[in-house]
């Protein structure tokens, strides 16, 4: 996937004191069995993706225990390029009463075909660290344009322009990256010619991002695939706490700053286990390349 960058806008930031709580990090083991019937309209990667995610939930919860609150997104599902249904993806992960900080091994998977049901079986090892206090409450979405109006979509069309919402209780700093399907990560927000490194968040403002008729001065993204289809992957990062984006290469003049998958996932590490505050939002995007939008 790549990533079409129309203009650069640039802002400093202050320093804000750190706040540390004592937590529980330890290592954690899970498994889960998702079915799939023949009837459901679910890609084999998202099944798959779906049951590693539970797996993991699992593992934290069998050590942590569980949160009452949930997160619980709408999610079109596409079929040879078209629409077929939608189901409701219910992010338990966040359910779970623990952060996921990374593997110890790679997962483990099984997959049956028992009475017309595809079986999917994942198995993890991984260290997960205690949530103690209630973080805070983010509201995001991800934004096309829709007859002239901001519509939150998981779906694109090759080359459409992306958008953000962003609102937070309390002020901090955020970052936002998107993972591609061809092991390239691109920072979105910083913008690229930012020297800090940091964007600032206000308390309660509502921030649209990547938008120049909110922000003349901002950065404007395109999603584009040389795929059929193709899965990419928004990750918001916020905290508190004061952090710097991760060491990445700059863009040429149409794209933003990126790194291999592989390294930011490295980073984000390092970043969640310096920042028991820090709060990390993941949501996927599908981009089909039949009827490319300008």
């Amino acid at each position: 996937m790549k990533l079409k960058l129309l203009s650069v806008f640039m802002l400093t930031c202050v320093n804000i004191p750190l706040c540390s709580y004592a937590q529980r990090t330890v290592e954690v083991h899970g498994e889960y069995s998702y079915e799939v019937g023949e009837n459901d309209n679910i890609t084999f990667k998202e099944a798959k993706r779906k049951c590693l995610e539970l797996a993991k939930a699992e593992a934290i919860k069998a050590e942590f225990g569980e949160l009452i609150t949930s997160d619980v997104i709408d999610t079109n599902v596409e079929t040879n390029g078209e629409a077929t249904s939608s189901f409701f993806w219910e992010n338990t992960v966040a359910m779970a009463k623990g952060d996921w900080l990374g593997d110890i091994k790679p997962a483990e998977f099984n997959i049956e075909y028992v009475d017309n049901k595809l079986i999917f079986r994942a198995e993890v090892w991984g260290t997960a660290r205690e949530i103690i206090q209630a973080k805070a409450d983010l509201k995001w979405k991800i934004l096309r344009e829709v007859d002239g109006e901001m519509e939150e979509s998981n779906r694109f069309g090759n080359r459409e322009r992306v958008y953000l919402s962003f609102r937070s209780p309390a002020d901090g700093y955020l970052a936002v990256y998107l993972i591609t399907g061809d092991d390239e990560t691109f920072c979105l927000l910083p913008y690229a010619k930012d020297p800090t490194g940091r964007f600032q968040i206000k308390r309660g403002k509502e921030y649209i991002f990547f938008n120049r008729e909110k922000d003349p001065e901002t950065v404007q993204y395109r999603l584009s695939t040389k795929h059929a289809m193709e899965d990419n992957q928004f990750v918001i990062i916020y905290s508190p706490n004061p952090f710097t984006k991760c060491n990445d290469i700059t863009g040429d003049a149409k794209h933003p700053n990126s790194l291999s998958t592989y390294d930011f996932q490295k980073w984000l590490l390092r970043a969640q286990r310096a920042d028991s505050e820090m709060i990390v939002n993941k949501r996927w995007v599908k981009i089909r390349k039949m009827g490319d939008q300008q």
